[in-house]
């Protein structure tokens, strides 16, 4: 018995609750034609009737068989009326009436659920196309706070529930839905967006999304973009020590050190004195001390050895605590030097089998197999801009085969912008790993709706491509379940004339190029219909190039003195070294990379670099800098060059500048010393003469131990 959600009527009486079933459950379970019911079962009942009986669409209950009423122009028969005696046992055929209510509630809950499903996909449908990607790279590289890809795209869909979510919201649009009131959107609407927790956008009740959506801009543009940058990125609520620098009342300077800054550095750089003393000894018995006479608390040990040990701070006090020699052999950047030489507006994605080829198995025995290739295809040209093919053996279609085609795909398209991305839901798409690619590759990406091949533009250009193949003698079926006039009669071939696993990828790479150059109905082919591209088309960010061609590496740039060291290795001897510039080293560019790092001691970064760039991402993906390829100066005048002669020049300068960095970090933190001085002696009972006095004593004492060690220095025992 299949039930259908008109199949049952139920109906009060003072009597109690009658069950009634459609005339279509009477002929399907009690195997009786529509010809008896209309001619003898209703008829026989309504004459039982007595005379002169008013009744409505549904007849009174007489004691006879076959009760029968009409609604909605179907006939309805009483259960407890159906004939139950031999042979037939109609009543019977349809279990007890319990049992056929339990299978009625449960075919409306179900039809509930398949309500609620069809709501959510629409919704989550509707919301995917106002996904934009140029607000992930926003995210990324543009936004106040950096933020890796994950957090980005979860943002950027923050953006895309937001502005759907309030045009719905604007004459009750939701209504088009099928949800009649503004309390159940929002519900709907937060039993979607809650699971997915996104980065700046986490929704717990249907009362905080109306909070949320009541605060979000209209308008399109930056503010909508920055209202899911929360104020707890970036914020110095829980900063103790460099959050309120010195200020000089006489002369209203403000210093780049606070109290605490100034006297841990001053501690741990000692200045003018050759001994230093362990971190440790430094916070017990001088910084906790000395901050208490200001009315300050302490900060921890860790936090003391924290603010000392960060790689910025240990380049510009690495000079004064462990002396020049030590600061130009292991802090100090330096010039590189080369080594000496004498001599010298939619893409469409898809995936299938092609040509067959024969390879040889691990037990020796010859197979065949079709190269599975994936094209990226120019819809409005036909031209075929990237491909790929899987490893021998194989036909599986993989992320790396599709990140190779697209590649491909924007090389052969002058590195300009790719707007679109449509293909089906292989995982060779849709995994998380090709998602962020594409995402990055692409300003939109789409997937077609699941079992709609026929929407999908590169399922027609795979078929019109695989036609183009019937005269290749390895072409051996059809895409599309061709039947048998369209097979090849393989009777009459021999497995040992099939290519090679090589030789059909060198065959496909010339069959592409022979598609790309046939023309095409109008005479013109593919390739020149792909010189005339969008008139919108730019050049693709350089930053946003390297992270999709460029090589992926991690180091740890705080011991490489100003520089970023890679390598390139060929085999196991041979091995190039690649050198890139930190810019403004000791200054803005070490800042920038110890407050990415976390200010942590060291600063291992993720490097993503080709021969002229490499740009630095944090270890979870947010972008900090790019840094240019470094031209080193020669080593020898014999083969020194215009450009080794510029480059020495500059080197030399990058130097002086570092240096200047850190002798005026040290000068700064003199002066805040001396002024932390004055102010402790006035604190004491002194006045400007008696300081004064006392400088100037400190002075000349230093000037004779100064003399007396240079008269040490220069007298030789020797010569007399």
């Amino acid at each position: 018995m299949q039930l259908l959600p008109n199949d049952i009527l139920i109906r009060n009486y003072k009597d109690g609750e009658t069950l009634w079933v459609s005339q279509r459950l009477v002929l399907q379970v009690c195997q009786v034609t529509e010809e008896y019911l209309r001619t003898r079962a209703r008829a026989l009942f309504k004459k039982s009737i007595q005379k002169g009986y008013k009744y409505g669409d549904f007849l009174p209950n007489t004691g006879s068989a076959w009760r029968w009423g009409k609604a909605n122009g179907t006939f309805y028969y009483d259960y407890e009326c159906l004939p139950d005696r031999k042979p037939t046992h109609y009543r019977s055929k349809f279990g007890t009436k319990h049992e056929l209510l339990q299978a009625y509630e449960a075919l409306q809950s179900s039809d509930k659920s398949n309500k609620q499903n069809q709501i959510t996909n629409a919704i989550q449908a509707q919301v995917k196309t106002f996904l934009d990607n140029t607000d992930i790279h926003h995210y990324m590289y543009k936004a106040i706070v950096a933020f890796n890809q994950n957090q980005a795209q979860e943002m950027a869909t923050a953006k895309a529930w937001c502005v759907w979510m309030n045009q719905q919201l604007e004459n009750d649009n939701f209504k088009a839905l099928g949800i009649n009131k503004k309390q159940d959107f929002y519900q709907v609407c937060t039993d979607i967006v809650a699971p997915m927790k996104l980065e700046g956008f986490k929704i717990n009740s249907a009362a905080y999304l109306r909070n949320k959506l009541n605060d979000f801009a209209l308008t399109d543009g930056l503010e909508q973009l920055n209202f899911f940058i929360s104020s707890k990125y970036g914020n110095d609520n829980a900063l103790v020590v460099g959050k309120y620098p010195l200020l000089d009342e006489s002369t209203g300077q403000i210093f780049q050190f606070d109290i605490h800054q100034a006297m841990m550095f001053n501690l741990y750089m000692n200045p003018g004195a050759s001994s230093k003393e362990y971190i440790r000894t430094l916070w017990e018995r001088d910084y906790c001390e000395d901050v208490q006479e200001f009315d300050l608390q302490p900060v921890a040990y860790r936090t003391f050895c924290h603010h000392l040990t960060r790689f910025n701070n240990q380049i510009l006090t690495a000079k004064a605590r462990h002396g020049e020699e030590y600061y130009k052999k292991h802090v100090q950047t330096y010039v590189t030097s080369e080594p000496l030489k004498f001599a010298h507006s939619l893409f469409a994605g898809d995936g299938s089998g092609t040509i067959n080829y024969k390879y040889q198995k691990a037990d020796g025995k010859w197979a065949t197999m079709k190269l599975y290739v994936i094209l990226i295809t120019d819809v409005a040209s036909k031209f075929i801009a990237g491909w790929s093919h899987a490893p021998m053996g194989s036909h599986k279609e993989t992320e790396k085969m599709t990140k190779d085609a697209v590649k491909m795909a924007i090389q052969n398209g002058g590195n300009q912008t790719m707007f679109e991305f449509i293909s089906d839901n292989h995982g060779a798409f849709t995994s998380a790993e090709s998602k962020a690619f594409l995402n990055l590759a692409f300003n939109k990406r789409r997937t077609i709706e699941a079992g709609n091949s026929q929407a999908n533009p590169a399922e027609t250009q795979f078929r019109l491509f695989k036609r183009s193949l019937k005269d290749i003698k390895n072409f051996l079926s059809t895409s599309w379940d061709a039947g048998i006039e369209g097979q090849v009669n393989p009777d009459h071939l021999d497995i040992k004339d099939l290519p090679t696993f090589e030789d059909a990828v060198i065959q496909m790479h010339e069959l592409i190029k022979r598609w790309n150059q046939t023309p095409l109905r109008d005479k013109v082919t593919p390739t020149e219909r792909f010189l005339n591209k969008n008139p919108q088309c730019q050049p693709l960010e350089p930053v946003v190039l390297r992270y999709l061609f460029a090589k992926h590496t991690k180091v740890d740039v705080s011991y490489m003195r100003g520089y970023v060291n890679v390598y390139r290795t060929k085999g196991y001897s041979d091995s190039q070294l690649f050198q890139f510039e930190i810019p403004s080293y000791s200054g803005a560019g070490t800042e920038l990379i110890a407050k990415a790092t976390g200010y942590t001691t060291g600063a291992e970064l993720k490097v993503v670099w080709d021969e002229e760039m490499a740009d630095l991402y944090t270890l979870d993906g947010k972008f900090i800098m790019s840094c240019p390829r470094v031209i080193g100066a020669s080593q020898s005048h014999a083969e020194s060059s215009e450009s080794g002669t510029n480059a020495l020049g500059r080197l030399l300068n990058r130097k002086k500048e570092q240096t200047q960095f850190v002798d005026d970090f040290a000068t700064s933190l003199n002066e805040v010393t001396e002024g932390l001085n004055y102010v402790h002696s006035m604190a004491l009972g002194g006045n400007k003469e008696t300081y004064n006095s006392e400088k100037l004593n400190n002075e000349n004492t230093n000037l004779k131990k100064a003399t007396k060690q240079r008269v040490n220095r220069d007298f030789n025992d020797s010569e007399w």
